[in-house]
C-alpha cells in the first residue's frame, strides 16, 4: 500500500526534532506497513501542494497511490514560477511584510534573492490578491483533488490548518466550486477536519503549559500533536476501507 501526504509546514514536519522520523506521515505508514511518499514542503500554496500532488501520480517516477492525504493550508498564499530553478516558489503575505488591512511594506532587508521575492509578493498582495479570489482558488483545488481522486480509485482524506471560515468570515462570497464539492455528500462522507481545535486541541483557554503540549513555538504540532493527527488519519482509513486497512 502506498500513501502520498501532501501540504505545508505541518505535513512536512516543521520545528521537529526529527522531522522525516515523527511528522505525522511517518507514524501513518509505520503503524500501517505503507509505503510513504511526503511531497509536503514549507510555505506551500494550496495550488503548489496539489501541484505536487499531482506531478507525483502523473510521473513515471511515481504513480497512482492507494491513498490521497490531502491537507490544505491558508488561502491567501501563492507561488510564482522561478526560471532558475526550473520550478515554483511559495510566495505569502508574511514574507512581503504586508499588514492585511493597509496593505503596506515593510522594509526590505535581506540578500537580493530573499527581496527579490519579497518584492515579487509585494506586489502580487498589493495589487492582484483579493479575498475572493483566495476562497475562489481554494474550492477549486478542493474540488479538483476529489474528482482527480474519484476519476483514479484513490482513497481520498482531507484535513485544513484551520477553520476555512475563520479566514474569510467578513467576507461575503460563496465559490460555485463549494457547490460542487458538496453535491451528494452524505454525512461523514469527504468531509475534512481542521488540524487546529477538530484534531489537536487548541483554544484562548488553553494555558501556556497546556498548549506547549501540543504546539511548537512557531504553533507546528509537537510530536504529541502529530501523533493526534496521525491517529486520526489511520481512523479516516479505517472508515474508507470499510473497517479493514
Amino acid at each position: 500500500m502506498k500513501i502520498v501526504f501532501a501540504g505545508c509546514s505541518f505535513t512536512w514536519g516543521a520545528e521537529l526534532k526529527n522531522r522525516e522520523e515523527q511528522r505525522y506521515s511517518r507514524l501513518v505508514c509505520n503503524k500501517l506497513g505503507a509505503e510513504e511518499i511526503n511531497v509536503s514542503r514549507y510555505g506551500y500554496s494550496n495550488d503548489l501542494l496539489l501541484h505536487k500532488f499531482l506531478k507525483y501520480c502523473t510521473s513515471t517516477e511515481g504513480g497512482k497511490p492507494d491513498i490521497a492525504v490531502i491537507q490544505w493550508t491558508q488561502m491567501s498564499r501563492w507561488q510564482k514560477w522561478n526560471d532558475s530553478q526550473n520550478d515554483w516558489e511559495p510566495l505569502t503575505i508574511q514574507m512581503a511584510g504586508i499588514q492585511m488591512a493597509g496593505k503596506k511594506a515593510t522594509p526590505m532587508n535581506g540578500d537580493a534573492y530573499t527581496n527579490q521575492r519579497r518584492w515579487n509578493a509585494f506586489r502580487y498582495y498589493r495589487h492582484v490578491y483579493t479575498d475572493q479570489h483566495a476562497i475562489e482558488n481554494y474550492w477549486k483545488n478542493v474540488y479538483l483533488a476529489k474528482q482527480y481522486c474519484k476519476d483514479n480509485d484513490i482513497k481520498l482524506i482531507m484535513m485544513d490548518k484551520s477553520d476555512i471560515t475563520r479566514q474569510t468570515r467578513s467576507i461575503d462570497y460563496v465559490s460555485p466550486y463549494q457547490s460542487l464539492w458538496e453535491i451528494g455528500k452524505s454525512p461523514n462522507k469527504n468531509k475534512f477536519a481542521f488540524i487546529f481545535g477538530d484534531i489537536v486541541p487548541f483554544s484562548k483557554s488553553m494555558t501556556p503549559a497546556e498548549r506547549q503540549e501540543y504546539w511548537m513555538e512557531r504553533q507546528h504540532p509537537t510530536p504529541k500533536g502529530h501523533q493526534m493527527i496521525a491517529d486520526y488519519v489511520e481512523e479516516q482509513i479505517q472508515l474508507l476501507s470499510g473497517g479493514n486497512s
